[in-house]
C-alpha cells in the first residue's frame, strides 16, 4: 500500500505557504568577499506578481543582525539587508556555514568559495531514521496481515514475503526517494529519471507487472482508491498462493472495495500500541483543549511513511538564491553561469530552518586569473592557467614566509622559458622543509613550460 502511495506523492508540490525568501550576492574583492543578504517574508503574491509581505521573525532578525557589524543591517518596508566584507569564515546568517578564500601570487590568484545552507550532514542518522521507519512500517502490515490472513492455507508465503521481501523494499523505496532527491540538486530532470527508475525496481521486484501501469497512471489523478485497492488485492492473493482463476477467499475478495480494506487496516490500527499511546496523549490534552480532535488512527502511520520518504520539506519552505560575481567563468562549480550578467547563480528551496532533515543546499565555486603580464615578463608567454593555476596557488598558500620569499625571488631570476627548466631544476628551500616541498610547484611549472612549449 504504502509504495503505491509513494508513486503519487513524488508528484505533489507544496505552494502558497507563507515563507522566507533570502537572496546572497557575493562579490569577491581580492582577499575579502563583499556578502549582501537581501531576505523578507511572504505570503505569495498579489495580481501584479508583488509579493504579498509580512513582517519577518523578529528572533531570526536578532540573529541575522547579530552576525553583522553595527548598522549593516537596514529595513526597507518588509525588506531587510545585510551588507559587510568577510574573509575565511562566512556568516551563518541563512543557516549553515561557508568559507571564501582568496591565495594571491605573482603568477596570478584564485578564489575558493563553498557554502552548505540548513540541512543536515548527519547522512548515517538520516539513513537510520528512514531505515527504522520502513521497519515500523513492515511490522504493521505484518501485524495486519496476520489479523487479516492468518487462518488462511498459504498465510506462511504472505507472512515471509511481508517480513523479508517488503521490508527489504520499503527500504530500498525509501533510499530511492533519498538518491532522487541528491540527484535533484543538480539535475533538473532527476525527479522523472527517479520515477521511472522506482518503477522499473517495483516491476523487477513483481508488485507491478506492465499490464498494471493503465490501473496506477490512476493514482495520479481522479479517484485513487479503486485501482489501488485492486493492486493491493492482486499482490496479496499472489502470495497467498491463490489461484488466477479463483476463487478468492473472504477476506481478500473484500479487499477490492476501498471503503473496506481501509475499515480492516484502521481496525488494526486501533489496537496498536502506537495508537493506544497516542489516544492516553489526546485524552490528556482534551482537558486543556476540549475542542481538540481525535486523532485518526492512519495519522501516526502517515508520518512514519513522509520520514521514510522525506522527498521535499514539509510544511513550510523557504527560497533560496545565491549570486557570485565574477570576471569571467569559474573553473569549477556546480552552479549556473550566467554569462550576461557575469555571475554563478544558484537557486532552491530551503528546508526551514526547524526541520534539519534533508540533505543541505550546498554551493561551490573555484576559479583562477592569471598574472599575464608577470607571466609574459619572466616566461615569453601565459603558461600556466585554470586547473594547474588553481593547484599553484593552493601549493603557494601553503608555504611559510620564508619559503615564499625565497620561491617569489627564484621567479624574479627566470627571463625566458627558456632557462626557466634548468633554474626550477636547481633550487630548493634553503631551510628544512618537508621532503618534495619544492617539487609540487617545480613540477607544476615544469608541465606548463612544456605544454605551452608544444606545437
Amino acid at each position: 500500500m504504502f509504495l503505491l502511495v509513494g508513486l503519487a506523492a513524488l508528484a505533489v508540490l507544496v505552494t502558497g505557504c507563507p515563507h522566507n525568501d533570502y537572496t546572497v550576492e557575493l562579490t569577491p574583492r581580492g582577499p575579502v568577499v563583499e556578502r549582501r543578504l537581501d531576505f523578507y517574508r511572504a505570503d505569495g503574491v498579489d495580481s501584479n506578481g508583488v509579493p504579498k509581505y509580512e513582517s519577518f521573525p523578529t528572533n531570526e532578525l536578532a540573529a541575522i543582525t547579530a552576525l553583522y557589524p553595527t548598522g549593516a543591517v537596514t529595513q526597507h518596508g518588509e525588506r531587510h539587508a545585510a551588507v559587510a566584507e568577510f574573509s575565511g569564515a562566512l556568516p551563518g546568517d541563512v543557516g549553515g556555514a561557508g568559507e571564501y578564500h582568496h591565495f594571491h601570487t605573482s603568477l596570478g590568484d584564485a578564489g575558493f568559495y563553498v557554502e552548505r545552507f540548513r540541512g543536515t550532514n548527519d547522512l548515517a542518522a538520516t539513513a537510520g531514521a528512514r531505515m527504522a521507519a520502513a521497519d515500523q512500517l513492515t511490522d504493521l502490515v505484518l501485524g495486519w496481515s496476520r489479523a487479516e490472513f492468518g487462518r488462511e492455507p498459504g498465510y506462511k508465503n504472505l507472512r515471509w514475503f511481508v517480513d523479508v521481501d517488503f521490508r527489504r523494499d520499503l527500504k530500498n523505496f525509501g533510499l530511492y526517494f533519498w538518491a532522487g532527491e541528491i540527484a535533484a540538486a543538480g539535475n533538473t530532470n532527476a525527479p522523472e529519471e527517479f520515477m521511472v527508475r522506482l518503477g522499473h525496481y517495483l516491476a523487477e521486484r513483481g508488485y507491478l507487472k506492465m499490464e498494471d501501469w493503465p490501473r496506477l497512471a490512476q493514482l495520479t489523478g481522479g479517484s485513487p482508491e479503486i485501482p489501488g485497492a485492486l493492486l493491493v488485492q492482486k499482490l496479496i492473493a499472489e502470495k497467498l498462493g491463490v489461484p488466477p482463476a479463483g476463487p478468492l477467499p473472504k477476506p481478500v475478495a473484500l479487499l477490492a472495495d476501498p471503503f473496506e480494506l481501509d475499515k480492516s487496516w484502521n481496525k488494526f490500527l486501533t489496537g496498536t500500541p502506537m495508537y493506544r499511546t497516542r489516544l492516553k496523549q489526546w485524552a490528556a490534552d482534551k482537558k486543556a483543549k476540549p475542542d481538540l480532535e481525535k486523532p485518526n488512527p492512519s495519522e501516526a502511520v502517515g508520518e512514519l511513511f513522509l520520514s521514510l520518504i522525506e522527498s521535499g520539506p514539509s510544511g513550510e519552505v523557504d527560497h533560496l538564491t545565491v549570486r557570485l560575481k565574477l570576471a569571467a567563468a569559474p573553473d569549477h562549480t556546480n552552479g549556473r553561469w550566467n554569462e550576461t550578467r557575469r555571475q554563478v547563480v544558484w537557486e532552491a528551496p530551503l528546508e526551514v530552518a526547524e526541520s534539519a532533515r534533508r540533505l543541505p543546499v550546498f554551493c561551490y565555486a573555484n576559479w583562477s586569473h592569471p598574472d599575464e603580464k608577470f607571466q609574459q615578463a619572466h616566461f615569453g608567454r601565459v603558461v600556466l592557467s585554470g586547473d594547474e593555476l588553481l593547484k599553484y596557488c593552493l601549493w603557494h598558500g601553503g608555504l611559510g614566509a620564508a619559503e615564499t620569499g625565497e620561491w617569489e625571488k627564484l621567479l624574479a631570476k627566470i627571463q625566458s622559458a627558456g632557462e626557466a627548466t634548468n633554474q626550477l631544476a636547481a633550487f630548493e628551500f634553503s631551510a628544512p622543509t618537508p621532503a618534495g616541498a619544492a617539487e609540487f610547484g617545480r613540477g607544476l611549472l615544469n608541465s606548463a613550460l612544456a605544454r605551452s612549449a608544444a606545437p
